[in-house]
């Protein structure tokens, strides 16, 4: 399993494979797939990036995509990091015209940055063949499958960012534990209640970090206050990195350095321990309030199964967008040159949905890209109505979802923008003197890279 850090946009997801959770989907299966039963089968390549627990998952779901039906024979190659998107073996097997048929990646940006160097096939006329529409996916996930007018990525499994408390120390600090913030200005307010130090000013407690966990990404914050990071004129893509939005976003996390000592909180959250560990920040219970992903759950439930938390959306910013989230999803992609690239996409199809996907679910309360019919097999937490995965299902229905912008810069700007960010809650910039110089950097990259 991969994480990384700040923002870990896997995902821990295909760690379901120590469940051994049966995969078997023939009815899932576009029905063109379910009518062709060729002789011999077409045989497949896809390429993975995840070893362990998470390879032995992956290959028992392609046993069981085999077993389904006896059209496609698929098989799996460990192919880290990325499936060869970091290290450039994709791009290079895609030069020399040998590429897998398929590519699973843990990196959204990964279908912008291989499509727009022309390196993927355009799935559009793929899809249309299955029968497939955008009615079917779930609204968040359209736009890191579309480019423009082309169709470059699929869904696999995906994860989505919200709001987690501690309901013990609500109650340690007078708060209703069953009320958790619902505006950033009580988020404010219950931080300093929940907040305490010991005689040498040391923490003890930390009401809220907001730049911790999935507050890391460069993006959620400024998403959150209602900005936008780009917009088209007279043709061209343009950054809005400055939006008055991102601007108050970045204000916004350095109050916090400001009130509680920008090194205080550093020092302290360093040496409580690594995220996903017993000794993590919101696990061990010194952090009462996270901006986390619904996968922390099962990092909870391993490490520290007492501990009385719940969840729910991410509060209100001022004049923001509300039920805002980020989704980080796992995506297919089909690299140019591929020889079988309408098996691909049935493949692909078929392993992120229904119960190809249930394992998954069950273990990290993630979701399926596509959208579930009432008729449609329920992971545990649907069967139990369980009271977190009624929240995935609520933001799953929202409007104001982000991935990032999924630009041919993607990776450079991410990271442009995570080092502004940290500038402006450390108080080395001005949060417009951070995002300008991104932005006058970026914007010719962008433009060289579009063309435009």
């Amino acid at each position: 399993m991969e994480v990384k850090t700040p923002f870990s946009r896997r995902k821990f997801v295909a760690g379901a494979a120590a469940t051994g959770a049966a995969l078997t989907a023939g009815s899932l299966l576009p029905k063109e797939v379910e009518a062709a039963r060729p002789s011999s089968p077409v045989d497949i390549t896809y390429w993975y990036p995840w070893g362990g627990d998470s390879k032995t998952y992956e290959e028992n779901r392609a046993k069981a995509f085999n077993a389904s039906q006896s059209a496609i024979r698929a098989t799996g190659l460990y192919v880290p990091p990325q499936s060869g998107v970091d290290n450039g073996k994709l791009l290079s097997a895609i030069a020399a015209g040998n590429p897998p048929d398929l590519v699973v990646a843990s990196l959204e940006s990964a279908a912008a940055v291989i499509g727009y160097q022309g390196g993927l096939v355009d799935l559009t006329p793929y899809l249309k063949t299955v029968g497939w529409s955008p009615s079917q996916m779930i609204p968040g996930v359209l736009p890191m499958m579309q480019y423009g007018n082309k169709i470059w990525a699929l869904p696999e499994t995906g994860n989505l960012t919200y709001f987690y408390w501690n309901r013990t120390l609500f109650k340690q600090a007078g708060l209703d534990p069953n009320k958790p913030p619902t505006t950033l200005a009580e988020v404010d307010e219950y931080a300093a209640k929940l907040t305490k130090a010991d005689s040498n000013g040391r923490f003890k407690t930390i009401g809220f970090i907001p730049w911790a966990w999935e507050g890391a990404s460069p993006w959620i914050w400024p998403w959150m206050f209602g900005a936008n990071f780009t917009k088209v004129v007279n043709g061209k893509t343009m950054l809005t990195l400055t939006d008055p939005k991102t601007i108050r976003a970045l204000e916004y996390l350095a109050t916090y350095g400001k009130k509680y000592g920008i090194s205080k909180l550093q020092s302290a959250v360093s040496s409580f321990g690594a995220a996903f560990s017993p000794n993590d920040p919101f696990i061990s219970g010194l952090t009462a309030m996270m901006v986390g992903g619904n996968y922390h759950t099962e990092a909870l439930r391993t490490y520290n199964p007492k501990l009385d938390y719940m969840v729910a959306p991410l509060p209100l910013a001022p004049g923001g967008r509300k039920l805002a989230t980020q989704f980080g999803v796992n995506i297919y992609f089909v690299p140019k040159g591929a020889k079988h690239p309408l098996e691909a996409v049935k493949f692909a199809m078929w392993a992120g949905n229904g119960v190809a996907v249930i394992g998954n679910e069950n273990i990290w309360r993630t979701f399926s890209g596509y959208k579930q019919g009432p008729n449609s097999p329920k992971n545990i937490w649907q069967q139990r109505n369980d009271p977190q995965y009624k929240v995935t299902e609520e933001l799953l229905k929202s409007p104001n979802v982000t991935n990032g912008p999924l630009l041919p810069i993607s990776v450079q700007l991410d990271n442009n923008m995570a080092t502004a960010t940290q500038s402006v809650y450390y108080g080395k910039s001005t949060a417009l003197a951070a995002v300008t110089d991104v932005q006058n950097r970026m914007q010719p990259l962008l433009d060289k890279a579009l063309n435009q």
